[in-house]
């Protein structure tokens, strides 16, 4: 059963909650005053569990646009951002004041009750953790910005507050968490899944002292930073694994669609009819979501990256000598068979041409294929690169029950990612490369990759430290493809920079002219029938072409897009702020 806490009807509107002392004022019968709300534990917790659903992230597509995995990105990726107003990408006007106001005000008044001391400090401990997430989101977009840690009164308190340092805020975060950690638990019951642990905070710690370290922030490699990160997430993920029952879930496909398992660090819960979401409809092709689709279209790129299913790099041996080619989509040899023998992760993220993908409801004669080929699905909204996704997608939902009953949980944390960070860490400390090496393998190893005689998962050994830090970045790229995590690796490493003139490829599959002409689903009947339809006999039916998705114009990130500039309507409104250097009339240094 999911928790109750994400889900509960909150029985308090936050607008009720008024310091006015008037003696004009009457008291409402109908609402719930302040004081009873911080005397009531069921009170507190509602208010609390108002600030999880309004604080904690939730299915969002829009990021993998914006980096090598999908389509799209626009004047961000293409670096055309004309103005500070603008909302060209996903950093454009995040400014989240009226959450942390709310949440401030749990912090301000959770004391002024006569509830016990645990349970006010795991209450406020929660708030903490809600507080530093969505200050860490601000910063990671423009650096420095107003700390603002008490609910300020618009008649009373000075509004025009200046930006915060990126060091103040990060030590504030930090803090906030170190507080929040100290009062959590590391487990809790059945019923309270998904509240926010002790392990928890200290891995979202680890998160945040890693992008601190990292290139965006530390352009100078101060190296005690890497400590600092390394030190955080090894004791997370020590709490985590010892005391918190965290571990890697054993199938990698199953970790969305079980839900609750050992893998979920920090999670946004979902419940149909109560709270559901429609990003599974995007998923699907049109005709089978019923008007939602669109999200998460692999690209080429992404497709051919996955390493192959013993872990080394991708390519085939066409010739036997022992080289490899690189894999060719256009090609009619087996460097156009990018699909076989690939990481099982493939299977489960990318839907290609072909690809096994039962949706309920599907057409009779589709039998649990889908297939891509220009004319192959719904014409009114084929996939934008060739491929669909899987990932997050639960098949045996009808169209009906993926966009309007969805309720899969988001995982904004795992433990894989708690590893990852770790084996970062410290790859880049130095020193630690058997560290490494056993992060590496037991993602791989559980990923389904083959040991290989060398029990290496298809790792070189003794790579260096720099080849070590790729490996890292490189599996995060497999691991956590679509969670949201590659945009903001990319920035924060500064990945972007070094990849100007850079196109992404999408690709078209056509069928054959001497079966051009077959209605849709009589080819689909006989290909079906082909037991070497996706091996020696796919060039009979198919041929591809490969597009340049960034056709018009190439990347071209700019380097002031790594902090973004705060919207004119900000200085509209409180004149002491400072633009962000390499903005207009910037003033403001990101990095201080």
């Amino acid at each position: 059963m999911k928790s109750r806490h994400i889900i509960a009807v909150t029985i308090l509107l936050i607008a009720g909650l008024s310091g006015c002392d008037s003696v004009l004022d009457k008291d409402d019968l109908t609402a719930v005053g302040e004081k009873a709300t911080w005397n009531s534990e069921i009170l507190a917790t509602a208010f609390l569990d108002k600030c999880y659903k309004d604080n904690l992230p939730s299915f969002d597509g829009s990021y993998a646009k914006y980096c090598d995995e999908g389509n799209g990105g626009g004047d961000f990726i293409h670096g055309r951002l004309t103005a500070v107003a603008t909302a060209g990408g996903p950093l454009g006007e995040y400014w989240p004041y009226n959450k942390i106001y709310t949440l401030n005000l749990l912090l301000s008044n959770i004391n002024t009750g006569n509830l016990s001391e645990e349970v006010r400090n795991r209450i406020k401990a929660q708030a903490l953790f809600l507080r530093a997430y969505q200050y860490f989101q601000m910063v990671k977009i423009y650096g420095g910005v107003p700390l603002v840690l008490v609910p300020q009164d618009r008649y009373k308190d000075d509004l025009y507050v200046t930006r915060n340092t990126a060091k103040e805020c990060i030590d504030q975060i930090v803090g906030d968490l170190d507080e929040a950690a100290a009062s959590l638990p590391s487990v809790w019951g059945e019923k309270e899944f998904g509240r926010i642990t002790k392990g928890a905070a200290m891995a979202f710690k680890g998160r945040v002292l890693l992008t601190y370290a990292s290139k965006q922030f530390n352009p100078d490699n101060d190296r005690t930073r890497w400590q600092t990160a390394y030190d955080a997430c090894l004791a997370a993920q020590k709490e985590l694994a010892e005391n918190g029952g965290r571990a890697l879930y054993p199938v990698y496909k199953d970790i969305w669609t079980k839900e609750t398992t050992s893998e979920t660090v920090i999670t946004t819960r979902f419940l149909d009819p109560v709270r559901t979401h429609k990003f599974m409809a995007g998923l699907r092709p049109l005709e089978f979501s019923v008007g939602a689709t669109g999200e998460h279209h692999p690209t080429l790129d992404l497709a051919l990256a996955f390493p192959m299913a013993d872990g080394t790099a991708p390519g085939v041996d066409v010739n036997n000598d022992g080289v490899k080619e690189p894999f060719d989509p256009t090609a009619t040899d087996a460097r156009g068979m990018f699909w076989l023998n690939r990481d099982p992760r493939f299977y489960d993220i990318i839907v290609y041409n072909g690809a096994k993908y039962p949706l309920n409801g599907m057409p009779e004669w589709f039998q649990g294929c889908m297939y891509t080929y220009k004319g192959g699905e719904d014409t009114h909204s084929p996939t934008g690169t060739g491929f669909y996704s899987c990932k997050f997608s639960i098949p045996e939902k009808t169209a009906t029950e993926a966009k309007d009953h969805g309720d899969m949980d988001w995982i904004e944390m795992r433990y894989a990612e708690v590893l990852l960070n770790l084996a970062e860490c410290a790859a880049e400390v130095g020193n630690k490369s058997d560290e490494v090496y056993t992060i590496l393998k037991a993602i791989r190893k559980r990923a389904g990759i083959t040991a290989n005689a060398d029990g290496l998962y298809g790792l070189n050994p003794n790579m260096s430290q720099q080849e070590l830090i790729d490996a890292v970045i490189y599996e995060r790229q497999i691991e956590l493809a679509f969670e949201g995590k590659r945009f903001w690796d990319m920035m924060r490493r500064k990945m972007f920079s070094d990849m100007k003139g850079y196109s992404r490829y999408r690709i078209e599959i056509q069928v054959n002219k001497e079966y051009a002409s077959m209605a849709r689903k009589d080819f689909i009947t006989m290909i079906k029938n082909d037991p070497e339809l996706m091996t020696k006999n796919y060039f009979k039916y198919f041929n591809t072409k490969a597009w340049r998705i960034d056709e018009t114009y190439q990347w071209d990130v700019q380097d002031n897009y790594y902090f973004q500039g705060l919207s004119r309507k900000h200085f509209e409104q409180n004149p002491k702020l400072q633009q962000t250097i390499g903005w207009e009339d910037g003033s403001f240094d990101p990095l201080k």
